[in-house]
C-alpha cells in the first residue's frame, strides 16, 4: 500500500464517523501539494470544509478535485465532486444551482453504475424538492436514493433517506409514518458508526416527538444528541439542535428562553451562512412572538423569513409561515408571493390566454425565467394567441429551468407545449421528436395526463401526414390515458380531433358521433372554447354530408365564441370553414 493510499484510507475513515474536524486536522499538517495532486484528498478535504460550516474554503477544494479528476479522466470522483458542490450550493440556499450540479451528478453516476454517488444525488435532489413543497417528487427521490443505497452496501445512505422521508411525512400530518421512518434512521445511523448522522438522525426524532405532542420525549432525546457533541464537536449542526430546542422551551410555554435560543441561533445561522436555518429559525421567533402578545415584532420577523424563504424558492415553507394563526389579513401577505402562479394558471385553466398573456406581462422578466411554470405559461399563452416565436421562445426557457431544478414533471409538459408550438409552425419532424420524448418519459413516470397530451399531439401528425389508421390508433391511446388521469377536458379534445380523422376517412357517421362527444363534454365543463371548437368540426362535416346550410349556421356560431374569447387564431379558421359552407350552398 501507497503512502498515498494509507492517507486516503485514514481520511475515509475519519469522514465515513463523521469526524470531519478531525480529517481537517490531518490534512492540514500534510503538504499542501500532496492534497492538491490527489482528486480523493482533495474531495474529502472540500467536504470536510463544507461540513463544518467553512464554505469558501470548501469550495476551493471541492473546485481542485474536479479539475484534477477531469484532467486525470477519473470520472467517478469527478460525480462525487460534482454531487459536492450541489450538496454545499443546497446548504448555501442556492436551489438552482444545486438541482444543476447533483442532476449533473447523477446522470454521470448513472451511466458509469455508481450506485452510491447516484444515492447521494437523489437525496440532495429529494431535498431541493422538499423545500418547494413537492413531497410527492421528494419522496419519489428518497425512495429511488434508498434502494441505490441498498445496493451499495450504504447504511449512512440509508439512514439518510429514512431520517428525510420521516420529515416529509411529518410535513403531511403522517405522524405514526414519520416516527417510524425516523426510528429506523436512528438505528441505521447508530450501526454506522457516523456520530455527526447518529446525531442528525435523533434530532429528526425529536421534531416529531414533538409534532405528536411528546414534549418529555422531545427533551430527552435532545439531550442524547448533546452527549454525542461532547465527544464530535460540530458548530454548524450545533445550532441545528438549539432550534430544536427552542421549539421544545416553546412547548413548554418558556417563551423567554425560547427566543433567546431562537435569537442566539439566527446569530449563529448568519455566521455559518446556511441560509435555510435562518429562515426557519426567523420563522419561529415570529411564532413565539406572536405568542407573546407582541405582533408588531412578530410580523417583522415573519416578513424577514418570508423574503429568505422566497429567495430560497421554499414554497412550502412559505404556504406554512403564512397558513399561521395571524388573526388578520397579514396572512394573504405573506403568501403573497404565490399568488403569480396560482392566478396565472387559473387563467390558463380557463382558457383566457389574453389575460394570462397580459398579466404575466405585468411580471419581471426575471421572474418568469426564474419560474419554469411562469415561463411555460407564457409560452402557452403566446402561441395560443398565435404569436408562435415568441411561445417557442418562452417554452424552451421553462424546458431549461425544468432540467437546471431537477422538476421531471415539468420537463416532460415543456417536452410536449415545445413540440405542439414546433407542429403549428410546421415542423412535423421536430415537434414528432418532441412529442415523442415527452411520451416515453410520461410513460416511465406513469404520467397519464402527459401521456394524454402526447399521444394525442401525435395523432394530429399522423393525420397532417394522411396516416389516419396511426391517428385513430394514437387518439385511441390519448382517450385510455386521459381516462385513466380522470381529465374530462382531454378526453373531449381528442374525440374532437378523432371525428376530424373520421372525416377526412369519409367515416361521416363516426366523425358526428366523435365531435358530438365532445360537444356534451364541452358543455357540461362549460368550455366555450372548446364547445367553439366542436361547432367549427361539426360545421365540417355537415359540408362533406351535404347540408350546407346547417354548417353556415354551425360555423357562425364559432365565430362569434372564438371572437369573444379573442382566440384570433381559431377565429380565422372557423371563417374559412364558414367560406366553404357559404361557398357549398352557392
Amino acid at each position: 500500500m501507497t503512502t498515498s493510499s494509507i492517507v486516503i484510507d485514514t481520511v475515509q475513515q475519519l469522514a465515513a464517523a463523521g469526524r470531519h474536524t478531525e480529517v481537517i486536522a490531518y490534512l492540514g499538517a500534510r503538504d499542501a501539494n500532496e492534497i492538491e495532486e490527489s482528486p480523493n484528498l482533495a474531495l474529502l478535504y472540500g467536504t470536510a470544509h463544507a461540513r463544518v460550516g467553512s464554505h469558501a474554503e470548501g469550495l476551493r477544494w471541492l473546485d481542485v478535485a474536479l479539475d484534477q479528476a477531469r484532467r486525470r479522466q477519473e470520472q467517478a470522483v469527478e460525480g462525487r465532486a460534482l454531487n459536492a458542490r450541489g450538496a454545499v450550493a443546497l446548504v448555501s440556499g442556492r436551489l438552482d444551482e444545486a438541482a444543476d450540479y447533483c442532476t449533473r451528478a447523477l446522470m454521470m453516476a448513472s451511466r458509469d453504475g455508481d450506485v452510491g454517488t447516484a444515492g447521494r444525488c437523489s437525496t440532495n435532489l429529494g431535498i431541493v424538492n422538499h423545500l418547494r413543497g413537492r413531497h410527492a417528487e421528494a419522496i419519489a427521490s428518497w425512495e429511488i436514493a434508498l434502494a441505490a443505497f441498498d445496493r451499495a452496501g450504504s447504511r449512512p445512505g440509508v439512514a439518510q433517506c429514512h431520517h428525510n422521508l420521516g420529515l416529509t411525512y411529518r410535513d403531511q400530518g403522517a405522524l405514526d409514518r414519520a416516527l417510524t421512518e425516523t426510528d429506523w434512521a436512528v438505528t441505521e445511523a447508530e450501526a454506522s458508526g457516523d456520530q455527526t448522522l447518529w446525531a442528525l438522525a435523533l434530532r429528526g426524532r425529536a421534531e416529531i416527538r414533538l409534532a405528536k405532542g411528546e414534549v418529555g420525549l422531545a427533551r430527552r432525546t435532545l439531550d442524547e444528541i448533546r452527549a454525542i457533541r461532547s465527544r464530535v464537536p460540530d458548530a454548524a449542526d450545533e445550532a441545528e439542535d438549539q432550534r430544536a430546542l427552542a421549539l421544545v422551551l416553546a412547548a413548554e410555554g418558556e417563551l423567554v428562553a425560547a427566543e433567546h435560543a431562537l435569537r442566539d441561533v439566527i446569530a449563529r445561522a448568519e455566521g455559518h451562512r446556511r441560509p435555510q436555518l435562518l429562515a426557519e429559525a426567523t420563522r419561529d421567533l415570529a411564532i413565539v412572538l406572536r405568542r407573546s402578545g407582541r405582533n408588531a415584532e412578530a410580523q417583522a420577523a415573519a416578513r424577514t423569513a418570508q423574503s429568505i424563504f422566497a429567495r430560497l424558492g421554499a414554497e412550502a415553507e412559505i404556504r406554512n409561515l403564512a397558513s399561521q394563526e395571524w388573526g388578520d389579513d397579514f396572512g394573504t401577505e405573506l403568501g403573497r408571493s404565490l399568488a403569480p402562479l396560482h392566478a396565472a394558471q387559473a387563467l390558463a385553466d380557463a382558457g383566457d390566454y389574453a389575460e394570462l398573456v397580459t398579466y404575466l406581462g405585468g411580471r419581471t422578466q426575471d421572474e418568469l425565467e426564474q419560474s419554469p411554470m411562469l415561463a411555460l405559461l407564457s409560452g402557452i399563452g403566446h402561441s395560443r394567441l398565435g404569436r408562435l416565436d415568441v411561445g417557442q421562445q418562452w417554452a424552451m426557457v421553462s424546458l431549461s429551468r425544468a432540467r437546471v431544478l431537477g422538476d421531471r414533471t415539468l420537463e416532460v409538459r415543456g417536452l410536449n407545449v415545445c413540440g405542439a408550438i414546433a407542429l403549428e409552425r410546421g415542423g412535423i419532424s421536430e415537434a414528432t421528436s418532441f412529442f415523442t420524448r415527452a411520451q416515453e418519459e410520461a410513460m416511465q413516470d406513469n404520467d397519464m395526463a402527459t401521456l394524454g397530451r402526447c399521444a394525442n399531439n401525435l395523432g394530429i401528425i399522423a393525420n397532417m401526414q394522411g396516416d389516419y389508421g396511426r391517428a385513430v390508433g394514437a387518439y385511441t391511446r390519448a382517450i385510455a390515458a386521459y381516462q385513466k388521469a380522470r381529465n374530462d377536458r382531454g378526453i373531449a379534445e381528442t374525440q374532437h380531433n378523432l371525428g376530424i380523422t373520421y372525416r377526412e376517412q369519409g367515416r361521416l357517421d363516426d366523425a358526428m358521433h366523435a365531435t358530438d362527444t365532445a360537444m356534451r363534454e364541452a358543455e357540461r365543463l362549460g368550455d366555450r372554447r372548446l364547445k367553439a371548437q366542436a361547432l367549427a368540426g361539426r360545421a365540417e362535416i355537415q359540408v362533406a354530408r351535404g347540408d350546407p346550410e346547417l354548417a353556415i349556421r354551425e360555423a357562425q356560431r364559432a365565430v362569434v365564441i372564438h371572437r369573444d374569447l379573442k382566440d384570433a387564431v381559431r377565429e380565422t379558421e372557423d371563417l374559412r370553414i364558414l367560406a366553404v359552407a357559404l361557398g357549398a350552398a352557392g
